[in-house]
């Protein structure tokens, strides 16, 4: 995926804005009984778009709040981040998997040693150099197409009729279809803004520090290294999952100083391989 070039028009994505209502979608049309897998990945997007309220408070207590042009992306940005949850959440109604609204709040209360560690390290961070918005915006670039090209591979792995023009789309294939249009929005406007801001070198060596040394794929501080090793497991299986996750890492490799970055297709190679890498250990984990 190939962010837009120009700068990201903030004026107008503030004008289009709006979550996907469940009241959008026909809920009514029989479904396909899901595999165990896609099930356990669902729910593991649902859980990890709950948590962006948690990302939120704790950047709005960094230096990224004077910037408003952060701010303002920021507030549309949880408010359809969190409708994305809702939106998977009921759709797991549809496969007779019910959602308690305990599963949230004891996913917020549960921290793990890299929210002790790195929650305080963003803060101390952001007092001690300008340059912690291009390493915040990178890190949201990163976060944005892996996410968006999670859900398209959720689509290849559900949606058999998608190579066939004359048959409906399923439920969950016009779901994620939604969620996407979202979520490249949020990845051009974090790439737009990461590509700005690391034009300074101190901002370049910075970020590629931090990137190298503390990048996680998405959700694992939430919901653990083993979830996210099924996920990724699932998604992007053989040499076509690593490749796929290769055009991600070659999308975020346009950013000054990141033209290392590898790191999508490295953490596929080591689920492959069964690898584990030691991220920080979560002291509790929720189930999916």
């Amino acid at each position: 995926m190939e962010p837009n070039e120009t700068a990201f028009d903030l004026d107008r994505y503030l004008r289009v804005c709006g979550a996907t209502k469940p009241e959008s979608v026909e809920w009514t049309a029989a479904q396909p009984h899901l595999s165990d897998d896609a099930l356990f990945t669902i729910a593991y997007m649902m859980d990890i778009e709950s948590h962006t309220i948690v990302y939120l408070r704790d950047l709005l207590s960094t230096r990224v709040v004077r910037d408003h042009e952060v701010t303002a992306f920021l507030s549309c940005w949880a408010y359809e981040e969190l409708f994305h949850s809702i939106l998977l959440r009921r759709f797991l109604a549809t496969q007779n998997i019910a959602i308690d609204d305990k599963r949230f709040a004891d996913l917020r209360s549960k921290t793990s040693l890299a929210d002790r560690v790195i929650r305080p390290g963003i803060a101390i961070l952001s007092r001690m150099t300008r340059h912690f918005s291009a390493v915040h915006m990178t890190f949201g670039a990163i976060n944005e197409i892996s996410t968006l090209t999670g859900y398209q591979a959720l689509i290849g792995r559900t949606d058999f009729t998608r190579d066939r023009s004359d048959s409906p789309h399923p439920l969950l294939t016009t779901i994620l279809e939604r969620i996407i249009k979202d979520e490249r929005r949020h990845f051009a406007f974090y790439f737009n803004q990461a590509r700005r801001r690391l034009h300074a070198p101190a901002a370049r060596r910075l970020t590629a520090f931090l990137v190298r040394n503390f990048w996680t794929p998405v959700g694992v501080t939430v919901r653990g290294d083993p979830a996210m090793r099924r996920v990724c497991a699932y998604l992007f299986p053989g040499e076509r999952g690593v490749a796929r996750l290769g055009v991600v890492d070659k999308s975020i490799s346009r950013l000054p100083g990141l033209e290392w970055f590898d790191l999508g297709a490295r953490y596929a190679r080591r689920v492959q391989a069964s690898e584990p890498r030691v991220f920080f250990p979560s002291v509790a984990r929720s189930g999916g």
